[in-house]
């Protein structure tokens, strides 16, 4: 793999991590939150086999995984609203510094493979798979090796079927592009993500400017500003890049939306 890309060497004996995320609820198969409101979602990105490649989402998980050295990433959601289901997994291969690594801990993920099977709830996992994905945790959990290895024995031995969540993937970015002219509204993007992109979001973010160095996910107001060009955005968590310039790490948290702020002014 070529640079910036580097070796993930993980340890043994293998452990993982199992990571949550949000499904599309229009989706047939529990794919990330496309068609989310105002909060389009690009991980895991199946697509490219990367993860946190394009997106903010679970910075401490990220670094964490680098730091640490897992083998593996399982993914968890709760189609449509029920419980928790396990979704599949990534072999890890490789990490690559974030575009926004100049200012805070930020990875980007890449998979040696991927397989995605058909949903399972947690309570139907093998028992000490079951113990490991159990108790209370929210967006992240580390997983001791006796439950990553049921984990991967699990999912290894159910039909593989990456390649209709991809399907279902381009689906609902159509629903997207067909309802506001974009597959990704947020981003305002008329094309999926491809390698192309992951060329680009591999450059770091120029950090020799006077901004505090932590950059928060979240804005109280869901409102952001582009230091560069101005340009005023709409989205609850922090895009990588500004969606009018394109530049990266330029977005800053407003404390209130524009128009609040105008009616104070006035």
């Amino acid at each position: 793999m070529d640079l910036p890309w580097r070796v993930l060497d993980s340890v043994e004996p293998s452990f993982s991590y199992a990571s949550f995320y949000y499904a599309d609820e229009l989706a047939r198969l529990p794919v990330r939150a496309i068609t989310r409101i105002k909060d389009n979602k690009s991980d895991p990105n199946i697509e490219t086999r990367t993860y946190g490649l394009f997106s903010t989402c679970q910075e401490k998980m990220r670094s964490g995984i680098v730091r640490h050295r897992p083998r593996y990433l399982f993914f968890v959601a709760r189609p449509r609203g029920g419980p928790r289901q396990l979704t599949g997994m990534y072999e890890l291969g490789w990490w690559a510094p974030g575009s926004l690594s100049g200012r805070i801990r930020d990875f980007s993920l890449m998979a040696k493979s991927v397989r995605f099977v058909t949903p399972e709830p947690l309570h139907n996992l093998p028992d000490e798979a079951v113990s490991g994905l159990s108790g209370r945790w929210r967006l992240e959990k580390r997983l001791e090796p006796g439950a990553t290895s049921a984990l991967v024995g699990h999912l290894m031995a159910k039909p593989d079927r990456t390649a209709e969540y991809l399907l279902e993937i381009d689906r609902m970015e159509r629903i997207n592009r067909f309802h506001s002219g974009y597959r990704y509204p947020t981003w305002r993007r008329t094309a999926p993500w491809t390698w192309d992109d992951a060329k680009r979001y591999l450059n770091a973010a120029p950090s020799g400017d006077p901004e505090p160095l932590k950059i928060n996910n979240s804005s109280p107001s869901d409102w952001w500003s582009c230091a560069d060009c101005g340009e005023q955005v709409e989205n609850r968590a922090l895009l990588k890049a500004c969606p009018e310039c394109g530049h990266l790490g330029s977005l800053r948290p407003l404390p209130a939306a524009p128009h609040d702020m105008e009616e104070a002014v006035a």
